[in-house]
């Protein structure tokens, strides 16, 4: 998966946490060096902005779904943690 496909992968992307239905918005994407990059996005309706790092390597590698899995992961993490 490319970084320029991130945005539009997240932007829209529903997540089911705590018996309701949370949609990604805002998506940012940051290159951190030449091995990493920060995607940051607000979960539209609250005041959580959760993050993840990806290196550069596991993202060229990874597929949507499994993207998709990871961005869902962080978001239920980050509703039921507050």
């Amino acid at each position: 998966m490319k970084i320029e496909e991130l945005v539009p992968l997240t932007n829209g992307l529903s997540v089911t946490a705590c018996g309701q239905t949370l949609v990604c918005d805002r998506t940012r994407i940051r290159r951190v060096n030449d091995y990493a990059v920060d995607i940051k996005f607000w979960i539209a309706g609250t005041d959580y902005v959760p993050g993840l790092r990806l290196t550069r390597e596991r993202l060229l590698k990874a597929t949507a779904d499994e993207v998709a899995k990871i961005v869902r992961r962080v978001v239920r993490c980050a509703v039921a943690c507050k």
